[in-house]
């Protein structure tokens, strides 16, 4: 019995070793998935802060681009309307002298008479009706044939209109049948060649591009 004691003592002593072996090696081994699952988490934790990093600073990129375009959009505007009060300006003067050129008899009557021919010559027909305005009324009435022969010659009849045109100047004129008409009052001109002048304007004053043209030809 003694023997049999003692191979049981010792199978239980080899049972208990090999189980302490695998407690020890599963020990190590949830230490290793521990630590690894550890690992991951951190791996995953530093990518996610690095995203919220990269997104913080896109997202910081994009406003910071946002406010930038904004402000040049705000300095364009801003420019935009410096030039436009600029050509408004000059187009303001443009009618002060027109206003004051009126004033200057002789310079006046030598303007009139250039589009009172102008204009005949663009409606091509022997008898045209003239509106202008009261002063000129005034002012031409007692010599408007002498006007008329001196600007257009003796093969065309023009005559004055009763009523008097509203206008600061200039002359519009009508066919004797009504179907043809030209504007070359001082505002008619004005009209017809705004954008052209806001363009010579603008050219003139920023120096971009050389300007051409005349406000009275034609």
């Amino acid at each position: 019995m003694t023997a049999e004691t003692d191979q049981v003592a010792a199978l239980q002593k080899a049972i208990l070793e090999r189980a302490r072996e695998l407690a020890a090696e599963h020990v190590e081994q949830g230490e290793l998935t521990r630590a690894k699952i550890l690992a991951d988490m951190r791996e995953k934790i530093k990518l996610s802060e690095e995203k919220e990093l990269l997104a913080s600073q896109l997202e910081a990129e994009r406003e910071y681009e946002r406010l930038v375009q904004a402000s040049e959009l705000r300095i364009q505007a801003e420019l935009d309307r410096n030039r436009w009060g600029l050509v408004q300006a000059a187009m303001d003067k443009v009618a002060r002298r027109l206003a004051a050129l009126r004033k200057d008899n002789r310079q006046y009557e030598a303007v009139f008479s250039a589009l009172l021919r102008q204009g005949v010559e663009a409606i091509g027909q022997p008898a045209v009706i003239a509106s202008i305005n009261n002063g000129d009324l005034g002012r031409f009435h007692d010599r408007w044939n002498e006007i008329v022969r001196a600007a257009c010659g003796d093969e065309v009849e023009i005559r004055l209109a009763p009523e008097a045109c509203a206008c600061s100047g200039g002359v519009r004129l009508v066919s004797a049948q009504g179907d043809i008409m030209l504007d070359n009052t001082f505002e008619g001109i004005i009209a017809r060649r705004e954008e052209q002048l806001q363009r010579i304007i603008f050219e003139r004053l920023f120096s971009t591009v050389s300007s051409r043209g005349n406000v009275f030809d034609g």
